[in-house]
């Protein structure tokens, strides 16, 4: 089978199994609630994964969402999404604290007090959210709470950490307000990094209950009524059955990327990558890895949001898969832009369930699809360049012709490839009708040798 039709066949292939989608089934609207699991930092994938998990359970029609959850805290914007998104939900969230040694930290303790009911496991414990800046310049020693005036000064560092740790209070406060529970307490989280266990937070009314289960949550919560945008709603979720909801590849993916330690070694390669091209043009592995890196970097860093950082992996998959054409990379900057590509349209896809399988495994069949057409091209590229040459001046060099007339170092005619060209030798006289082969153009003459005949 030639190349190119092998090519054809692997990317139809590929497409045919990425496009076949089995029926997705319809979930029952009653008696069940969603369980949602978050560990480790508040990071943008976390945000996602609550949008999509609220958004599944209300078109789904479940009666509420667990959010269980165990962190040490993480970026601002992102728990201020989650905390957005919790309060707007047509759903009551429940969060939960657990299991057992599970903590709430930082931006975990402004996300339990925005929740429609805050329980916690034994054994956990909640506090210490005074807002801290990440990699942030200026001097060694950082002004502490107590070091804040009330009023502003010169000091724009101080003004700033002043700014924060306010803005930081007056959110507590109203989440507390909002769902009454203890303000005071959620204050102290900020201004004196306080850290309570699960029998003192549930004693000073900072929480609602103290379960071990998810199950033991429904129970407990039964009957209790809990204040939604449309009103108040009484909980009736003791019969209720609990169904987790999968992380999927691309949260999981998106969750690694946001570790701290992947994202300092993504930037440090793409930064050492891009250096590399530019102090050794035309190297092309450390350009491409490092471009690749760098885009994969900013996101983790949160410097790009997803939708950005996917938009340009796929552009840059595109941009490495027209390079192929034009420089010879033995097929590397063919590879790089598939496997960018393939990453771009990961990052695009918000996860859920069936749609998110089906639209993973249609990235990856197009993958696959467009690496064959590359792999086709690129074969048919360097066939192209090895074949001889069929045309033009370099075509008639080594080419056989007949000689017209008798050549001789002075001059002679010969036909070659239909046309008639004056010709001359270097060495002996040429009868004509003898065959020659060309050797050399010289402006209108072609110098030319005698071909000797095959032995009968």
């Amino acid at each position: 089978m030639k190349p190119i039709t092998l090519a054809a066949s692997l990317a139809a292939f590929a497409l045919f199994f990425a496009c076949k989608q089995e029926p997705v089934p319809t979930t029952p609207a009653r008696d069940f609630v969603y369980l949602l699991q978050v560990d480790g930092a508040i990071t943008p994938a976390s945000l996602e994964q609550l949008e999509t998990a609220l958004d599944q359970s209300e078109q789904d029609g479940a009666r509420a969402l667990i959010l269980m959850l165990d962190t040490p805290g993480g970026l601002v914007t992102s728990m201020d999404g989650m905390i957005r998104r919790i309060l707007a939900s047509k759903i009551p969230v429940l969060t939960f604290i657990g299991p057992a040694g599970a903590s709430c930290g930082s931006a975990g303790v402004y996300i339990l007090y925005a929740s429609h009911v805050a329980a916690m496991a034994p054994g956990t414990n909640i506090g210490s959210a005074t807002p801290v800046m990440i990699g942030s310049g200026g001097e060694t020693a950082k002004p502490s709470s107590s070091d804040i005036p009330k009023e502003a000064g010169a000091d724009d560092q101080i003004n700033l950490k002043r700014k924060q740790i306010h803005h930081a209070i007056g959110q507590i406060r109203s989440l507390a307000e909002y769902h009454g529970r203890n303000a005071d307490f959620g204050e102290k989280t900020i201004t004196e990094a306080a850290n309570v266990t699960s029998t003192t937070a549930l004693q000073i009314h900072a929480i609602d209950l103290i379960v071990s289960t998810p199950e033991e949550l429904l129970a407990s919560v039964q009957g209790k009524r809990v204040r939604m945008l449309t009103g108040t709603q009484e909980l009736l979720l003791n019969h209720a059955e609990i169904r987790k909801l999968d992380q999927g590849v691309r949260t999981r993916f998106l969750t690694f990327l946001a570790h701290p330690a992947v994202a300092s070694i993504l930037m440090m390669i793409g930064v050492l990558g891009i250096l590399g091209e530019i102090q050794y043009p035309g190297s092309i592995f450390p350009g491409v890895i490092g471009a690749l890196c760098l885009l994969l970097g900013l996101y983790a860093m949160q410097t790009l949001p997803v939708n950005y950082a996917g938009a340009g992996l796929i552009l840059l998959g595109v941009i490495l898969m027209i390079l192929e054409i034009k420089v010879v990379s033995y097929g590397m900057l063919a590879v790089a832009g598939v496997i960018s590509f393939a990453l771009g349209g990961v990052m695009l896809v918000r996860s859920g369930g069936e749609v998110e399988k089906a639209t993973i495994a249609l990235i990856a069949g197009s993958g696959i699809a467009i690496g064959s057409v590359m792999a086709a091209l690129i074969y048919l590229a360097r066939k192209s360049q090895n074949a001889d040459v069929q045309s033009g001046a370099e075509q008639m060099l080594r080419s056989i012709g007949m000689a017209e007339t008798v050549i001789s170092p002075s001059g002679g005619r010969v036909r070659v490839h239909s046309e008639l060209w004056n010709a001359r030798t270097e060495g002996s006289e040429i009868p004509e009708g003898a065959k020659v082969r060309i050797l050399e153009r010289d402006g209108t003459f072609l110098r030319v040798e005698r071909v000797a005949d095959k032995a009968p």
